[in-house]
């Protein structure tokens, strides 16, 4: 990458920072006035105490003009667990209003009791007008432009021969991508749910994140960590999928995005004997000592996420109850191995999970 071109990326970022800076001096600070909220919302709801954590979304609601969709979504559930179904079909409207498809909701089990209801079928006449609203809401047109990111990223990268044989192409192409990106956040600031929507099925990252994961610091590509800090704090990124990006590109696990781990083996044969590993197939998380734990509780923090205790929590409470969004794809990752020696590595420093949660 030549000397000039890394400098017009480096105006281009201070010109976008220059935009954005001057809206958190007088909008809401999501980080402080939200995030705080619907985490007390989602402990009320591993209590299973739905009738509390309604009370605490709607006062989360209440403090921001955009609330996102995961959490209008895990309010409809808590209102349906509720029986309060004049709420949770406020809050399915609000779906509809960012975009996600009737499809989507039908296929959530949770709310299978309305469907027979003179409510439930009303609410589906109305959705495509609901869409409609979404639509002239939005930005349709910069949504399709950066849908267009993704698709590029993807031409060649699973195209016959993939890296091996375009990795030049491919190159420019992520060279074009962060720029045109850049560009689109100096038009219109990070795309959110406000400006592009939540996406048909709420994605957890938005499409064009790939271009934002491309840029890894051992490739020596672009840091979008002040454009992401600056888009959780404006409410138009998730905590969660900034931290996750931001390890993407770091090639850390500074903000443990990982929450859970399970290994097992290729043939469970190989990792039986005398000696069997106590830590096979089952969740575990990573032994931290109290100061590697308040240094991460203090990054987490900073960006609006719950102390790690309490994600881990979560996570392990959603493996068991499907029915909330209150863990992301990349919460737990599961391993495969080919050896004993292999899953003894994998699994050196880790303790099961539940017992680690339950003595906290």
């Amino acid at each position: 990458m030549s000397l000039n071109y890394t400098c017009f990326r480096s105006l281009l970022l201070v010109f976008v920072l220059l935009l954005v800076r001057p809206v958190l001096a007088t909008d809401t600070d999501y980080i402080k006035a939200y995030h705080p909220l619907v985490h007390e919302a989602e402990l009320l709801i591993i209590n299973k105490d739905y009738a509390a954590a309604l009370e605490k979304y709607k006062t989360a609601f209440a403090a921001v003009p955009e609330p996102f969709a995961r959490d209008y979504y895990n309010a409809a559930v808590c209102a349906t667990l509720s029986e309060d179904k004049k709420q949770t079909f406020d809050y399915l409207k609000q779906l509809a209003l960012k975009g996600v498809d009737l499809a989507f909701v039908q296929k959530q089990k949770v709310f299978e009791p309305l469907y027979e209801t003179k409510d439930w079928r009303k609410f589906e006449k109305k959705y495509p007008k609901y869409h409609r609203k979404y639509k002239r809401r939005t930005n349709q047109e910069v949504r399709a432009e950066l849908d267009e990111l993704y698709y590029r990223d993807r031409k060649y990268r699973f195209a016959e021969g993939g890296l091996r044989v375009y990795a030049d192409t491919l190159r420019k192409i992520e060279d074009e991508n962060v720029d045109m990106l850049l560009r689109t956040i100096a038009r219109h600031g990070f795309p959110g749910e406000k400006l592009i929507g939540a996406g048909a099925a709420m994605e957890q990252l938005p499409r064009f994140s790939i271009v934002i994961e491309r840029q890894t610091t051992a490739k020596k590509g672009f840091d979008f960590t002040p454009l992401l800090q600056e888009a959780v704090q404006q409410g138009n990124l998730t905590p969660q999928a900034a931290a996750y990006l931001m390890e993407a590109q770091a090639g850390n696990r500074k903000y443990k995005t990982i929450a859970l781990v399970k290994v097992a083996c290729t043939n469970p044969k190989d990792c039986e004997g005398p000696k069997k590993l106590k830590l096979l197939d089952k969740y575990l998380v990573e032994r931290l000592s109290t100061r590697e734990e308040d240094k991460v509780n203090t990054l987490r923090a900073s960006l609006g996420l719950e102390p790690l205790i309490d994600y881990r929590k979560k996570v392990l409470y959603s493996l068991q109850d499907n029915r909330f969004m209150l863990a992301s794809n990349w919460s737990v990752k599961n391993y495969v191995v080919p050896s004993k020696e292999a899953a003894k590595v994998l699994t050196d420093g880790f303790i099961v999970a539940e017992t680690a949660l339950a003595s906290e």
